[in-house]
């Protein structure tokens, strides 16, 4: 299917209730091209499908979201990003009258939702944030008490048994858990009509996740992809090719014979890290209700000290 379309006319402001909306994970996409922004309501409710808000027009109730009134130099611009976010098969535009919190009538330009019988779930609700999020939160928070239940002291070498291979297996299962956290944030920072591996070679580059990954103490080290055994993937100390060396764990997740404690302290390492790192992400945009000081939930004290080697 070919992507979305900036709308026809393009003079109005857009009503924004997702992602993109100020103080949301993707609003920094469309901050510089932003003039002024006004919390706004208009006539609908919100749908979800896949975790996706999709905007509906009904008379039953009252979406709150912002008004974005794009500059005129860079409203082409901007247009241009909001259609390259959102995907065309969930996403169509529509025009809404929005109503200002002073009691002002707006026409603007809104994203609403397609086919929405197919596929949602839940009961509609009027406002959409990324901290309720039950993937983002309750996922991460899973994530933390797998990890401590599987690797409560951290990995210590032990000999090829049951109880060995009970805790590895956690180990993966609490790695696969975050890789989904992870992808939801991409989608919703980055924007859910790019492909998965686009999202990640995002994050990659997005500053933001290499400083979170010097503040949780991330330690430089390779991954050889054991599918292309010439190809590595190098986390260096400044938190460059993180995403790719966490990816390249994840595609790894299988034991290798004499290898499995060492892969044990590998999936560790990168789901202690990883962990800490998203935290700190999420934590900039209130997304996390963690409920206590955020190195407090923190997981690195559960890794040794020390030089990680080559794997």
């Amino acid at each position: 299917m070919p992507p979305l379309r900036p709308p026809q006319d393009r003079v109005l402001p857009l009503f924004v209730y997702g992602s993109l909306k100020p103080g949301e994970l993707a609003f920094g996409l469309l901050e510089p091209h932003v003039d002024r922004h006004v919390e706004a309501t208009v006539a609908g409710v919100i749908k979800l499908r896949d975790g996706l808000p999709l905007y509906a027009s009904s008379a039953a109730g009252r979406v709150h979201g912002s008004l974005l009134f794009f500059s005129a130099d860079k409203a082409d611009e901007a247009w241009q990003i909001v259609a390259d976010f959102e995907p065309r098969a969930q996403y169509g535009w529509d025009t809404t009258e929005a109503v200002t919190e002073d009691g002002r009538t707006v026409t603007a330009k809104v994203l609403a939702g397609k086919r929405l019988q197919d596929g949602v779930s839940g009961d509609p609700i009027r406002e959409w944030s990324a901290r309720h999020d039950p993937v983002l939160s309750e996922g991460l928070a899973e994530v933390r008490r797998l990890v401590l239940e599987a690797a409560p002291d951290g990995v210590e070498a032990q000999p090829d048994s049951p109880e060995f291979w009970h805790r590895f297996f956690r180990l993966q299962a609490s790695y696969l858990l975050l890789w989904s956290v992870v992808e939801r944030y991409t989608a919703l920072r980055y924007g859910p009509a790019l492909k998965p591996m686009v999202r990640v070679d995002k994050l990659g580059d997005d500053l933001a996740f290499r400083a979170a990954l010097k503040t949780v103490g991330a330690k430089p080290d390779k991954v050889v992809d054991s599918r292309y055994p010439t190809e590595t993937f190098e986390l260096g100390p400044d938190g460059t090719g993180g995403a790719g060396y966490y990816y390249a764990v994840r595609s790894n997740l299988s034991h290798r014979g004499k290898g499995a404690f060492r892969d044990a302290r590998l999936v560790l390492k990168a789901a202690v890290e990883l962990h800490d790192a998203m935290l700190v992400l999420l934590e900039q945009y209130g997304s996390v209700p963690v409920g206590a000081d955020l190195a407090e939930v923190w997981l690195r004290h559960l890794l040794p000290a020390g030089v990680t080697e080559c794997r």
